[in-house]
């Protein structure tokens, strides 16, 4: 069964985190190479934003379908395969799960520019990704 509750609190925390990375969209690669704490709000941040997506999508998942994932990079494409999320919009943002695995394990070989990128471009994928799961709960919870 799907806990709306803490599928909320899920929501919430990244509604928090996407209003901190918001303010460092206009962040330069040189300032974000000389500040050792900018690199960490923002690697941190991200890790938060993909770490909440993918936990809602375990509990949608567990709760709802056939627990048939394995690891954190199949969650999104299973939501896409359920239906939870458009299949060509789970396609788009299945290398969240492997930028996750990068910030937590492999912190060492985080790219600067990519993860600028990713902060300036990606934010978007995430109110996405949110509302999409908001219209879910609503039709099917």
């Amino acid at each position: 069964m799907i806990d709306r509750e803490l599928i909320e609190e899920h929501l919430q925390k990244m509604e928090e985190a996407l209003a901190r990375l918001t303010m460092y969209q206009d962040l330069s690669p040189e300032a974000l190479s000389s500040d050792l704490g900018l690199q960490w709000i923002l690697e941190k941040g991200l890790q938060v934003l993909i770490q909440n997506l993918l936990d809602i999508g375990a509990h949608i998942l567990a709760g709802g379908f056939k627990n048939d994932w394995d690891d954190y990079s199949q969650i999104i494409r299973k939501l896409g395969v359920h239906g939870v999320i458009p299949s060509a919009f789970a396609d788009k943002i299945k290398g969240m799960a492997g930028l996750r695995n990068i910030l937590v394990h492999d912190y060492l070989r985080v790219d600067l520019e990519k993860l600028i990128e990713f902060v300036r471009f990606g934010l978007e994928d995430f109110l996405v990704f949110m509302r999409l799961v908001r219209e879910y709960l609503a039709k099917n919870c």
